[in-house]
């Protein structure tokens, strides 16, 4: 493919193009009734096949041929508009657009297909239908319709992207495998944009929209895993009051309240608040587990001048979860696990996986003209983690088993400050969409131990009991006498020029990036520790990542894309395994991947369908083998940084309304895994968490006329067979699982109700994110009520 694309860009660039007609440039402001700017209104000129998109300011930019034509606007939730235009030689047009309220349509829940944009992940102004790059955005309404409050529930509905398990029990943290690679902790996770660590629950009730890159995203992020990036976009202060209580209860004792209030503070409404709130406690279908998780975002956004704007979020969590490692199969097969009670629990209810984190996010905007515009973003970080866990070793042929205790407290600091100037300008009649910037990010992070396991007692997996020993919880410090840090920073650029009356587009981009990762050693704290001698082991790595990619527009609703990408990973040398020194300066992991794709908008832009097949290699992956591998100690392992893993797969993603009364969002994936080479594990092996085919479906019908003020939603969602480790052992394959789900409800006025059950035929199903001889049990049959009441309408 990459062959190919060069042979398009020598194309492009030594052929004379045809002279085209004159063009004069279109351009105006859109506000709202209220005044205030509009961001993300599609305009589009009829006869032209020419469109665009506002900015965040309300500001739009056209160049478009001499003629007669009609503009049109349209934004969800407004009253669309259209208007005949002249366009003359060598004349501005300034074509400015007041929209009134539709008083059908509640703005708030209606993200749908692939004319949106994805400002904050993808760091421009553009469409996600004109993005050489599969991108999937889940908004309110999907949110709202399946009653989600976790990410599992919420990330269920991106084709390729799989959950496979939780760090310790479902108040812990989960994890998640993209394109058949799983994310990574420390690099995959994003909030607005900026990196944050995934330690905790990453969903909250301030997030607006979940967005999911898929595959390598290195030229916007750095090193990041090679399955994609996903980002929490928040919601933002409005113009109008608005607020709005939500209470969930229902199964395993939930009880969850929630508020979200918005509106101006001034009256020019230039100053404007946002305030989200929660509290959940619930137990689980898991005898003795429970968990309790307290949440507060306040926000402000200010105009200081026209074109001068200041937003500023602050987010505080906090939680405590019963520690739960899940089953431990009888007989170390999957099999074994049947004979198992699902709610069995093995550990004690006495450990606890504790959370509390505090982020400060600020964003800075200036309008330079109508076509540029600068950002600074800032953000800092703290978050403060302490395990307290059981694991267990396999039981002898009497169910006897050995548990081990770990525990520790973990303390990191985040920040990053990003500087990027996004603009549109002509030469000729190629249209150019740049984008340049600079980033800074930096973590620190230090533990009080390596959580190494210690024999605590032996139980029985027939009649186990809890409470015989004296709680001793982990000491809060001293901490160990070192520090790990990632520093990370980058200036990247990129241009994506649009030719021939913008049908065909060219994406050109690169980063230059240097990371610096490892250990520094408090040389006065390391006598007569395990450390003595040890000095920093910081690693430097400079990495030029490119970026290409082409868009033909088919027609303004279809486009055709294929994208060539770069990615890298950073690894810093792993000091706990027993082969340390012969890695104290790994090399970096590189993946790269090839892209064909098509994005479609349907039934007047209602419905979003994108369909993307793809090729991902990784070479110098990160690897570790057990020393004893029959009977193994979890902490006595050699690592390597061998190999070259492949992953290819075709996605389909579809969002948005059948008819006025009928929504849709689904999706279906074929992931092929393959171990290519690999010193550890044989060639051939395919990669662990990676199912080779998932579908998910839901559907939601809202009657406008009879039973108006109704909605009834179902949806299924499968997940084919896996492996979760390398070894491929038959009698460790998680078994294929599905999950049928439903809801009903009822809205008047301002009041609304809404049931759903998850997982009606009450399925029993595994996962295994540790690699071990532990599984998670996924929910059982769950029921959940939710009864709101709001003022005001979103805006």
């Amino acid at each position: 493919m990459k062959t190919w694309l060069l042979i398009v860009l020598l194309i492009i660039f030594n052929s004379n193009l045809k002279a085209q007609s004159a063009r004069s440039i279109v351009y105006g402001k859109i506000t709202d009734n209220d005044g205030l700017p509009l961001s993300f209104v599609n305009v589009s000129v009829s006869g032209a096949n020419l469109g665009t998109a506002t900015d965040e300011n309300g500001n739009y930019f056209l160049k478009i041929p001499i003629g007669n034509y009609r503009l049109s606007v349209t934004s969800m939730g407004y009253l669309p508009v259209t208007i005949s235009i002249s366009i003359t030689a060598n004349k501005a047009l300034n074509v400015p657009f007041k929209l009134l309220d539709s008083v059908h349509v509640i703005r708030d829940v209606l993200i749908t297909g692939v004319k949106v944009k994805s400002a904050t992940a993808t760091r421009t102004l553009m469409q996600i239908q004109d993005i050489p790059q599969s991108i999937v955005v889940v908004g309110q309404r999907v949110i709202q319709q399946q009653a989600a409050f976790d990410l599992t529930t919420i990330t269920r509905n991106i084709s390729g992207l799989n959950f496979t398990g939780n760090y310790s029990g479902a108040g812990s943290y989960q994890f998640f495998n993209a394109r058949g690679f799983d994310l990574n902790d420390s690099q995959s996770y994003r909030w607005n944009g900026m990196m944050i660590w995934n330690l905790g629950n990453n969903y909250s009730d301030n997030i607006e929209q979940v967005e999911f890159l898929k595959g390598p995203t290195s030229i916007l992020f750095g090193d990041v895993a090679p399955g994609g990036v996903m980002n929490f976009v928040t919601k933002k202060p409005l113009a109008e009051f608005m607020a709005k209580v939500d209470l969930k209860t229902g199964s395993w004792g939930l009880f969850r309240p929630a508020t979200d209030i918005t509106g101006p503070i001034t009256n020019d409404h230039t100053l404007r608040f946002r305030l989200n709130t929660s509290f959940e406690k619930s137990n689980s279908f898991r005898n003795y587990v429970s968990s309790q998780k307290e949440f507060v975002a306040p926000s402000i956004a200010w105009d200081i001048t026209p074109k001068l704007s200041l937003n500023v979020e602050t987010v505080f969590k906090k939680s405590n979860a019963t520690d739960d490692a899940g089953l431990v199969s009888p007989d170390g097969t999957i099999n074994g696990l049947k004979r198992l009670d699902p709610s069995l629990y093995l550990g004690e209810p006495s450990h606890q996986y504790l959370y509390s984190e505090q982020d400060y996010f600020a964003t800075l905007s200036y309008e330079l003209n109508k076509t540029w515009r600068l950002k600074a973003v800032g953000f800092n970080g703290n978050t403060d983690n302490r395990p307290f866990g059981i694991w267990f070793d396999p039981p002898d042929s009497a169910g006897n088993f050995a548990r081990r205790e770990y525990g520790y407290h973990q303390n990191s600091k985040t920040s990053t400050v990003s500087f990027d100037t996004y603009g549109v300008f002509y030469t000729g009649p190629v249209k150019h969409n740049v984008l340049a910037g600079i980033e800074y990010q930096s973590t620190n992070y230090r533990y009080t131990n390596a959580g190494s396991l210690y024999l605590l007692d032996t139980s029985n997996i027939n009649h186990t009991v809890h409470g015989l020993k004296p709680v001793i919880e982990p000491a809060d410090s001293p901490y160990l006498p070192y520090v790990s840090i990632i520093a990370r920073t980058g200036v990247y650029a990129q241009d994506q020029m649009m030719f021939f009356n913008e049908k065909l587009h060219l994406l050109l981009g690169m980063r230059a990036g240097r990371t610096r990762q490892g250990n520094h050693y408090f040389t006065d704290q390391l006598a007569g520790t395990q450390f003595a001698g040890y000095t920093d082991n910081i690693i430097s790595k400079n990495i030029f990542t490119p970026r290409i990619g082409l868009v033909y527009k088919v027609h303004d609703w279809w486009s055709l894309y294929t994208s060539y990408s770069k990615g890298y990973e950073i690894n810093s040398p792993d000091i706990f395994a027993k082969n340390y020194l012969q890695y104290v300066s790994p090399p970096a992991t590189i993946s790269s991947q090839e892209e064909f794709g098509s994005k479609a908008n349907l039934l007047n832009d209602k419905l979003g369908i994108s369909v993307s097949i793809f090729q991902i290699d990784k070479h110098n992956p990160y690897g570790y083998v057990y020393l004893d591998p029959v009977h193994p100690d979890y902490d006595a392992y050699n690592v390597y940084y061998q190999g070259h893993h492949r992953s290819q797969g075709i996605e389909l993603d579809a969002d948005g309304k059948l008819s006025s009364e009928l929504s849709i969002t689904a999706g279906a994936a074929y992931t092929k895994t393959k171990v290519i080479d690999d010193p550890g594990y044989p060639t051939g092996n395919v990669l662990p968490n990676a199912p080779k085919y998932t579908g998910n479906f839901w559907l939601n019908y809202a009657p406008l006329k009879k039973l108006n003020g109704f909605s009834f939603g179902t949806g299924l969602f499968y997940k084919d067979k896996f492996f979760s480790t390398l070894a491929n052992d038959p009698l460790l394959e998680i078994p294929a699982s599905y999950t049928l789900d439903a809801s009903v409800g009822y809205k008047y006025e301002q009041v609304g109700v809404q049931l759903n059950a998850m997982n009606i035929t009450n399925q029993v199903s595994y996962l295994n994110p540790w690699q071990f001889n532990m599984f998670d049990v996924k929910p059982l049959r769950q029921f959940i009520l939710t009864l709101s009441y709001q003022i005001g309408k979103a805006k």
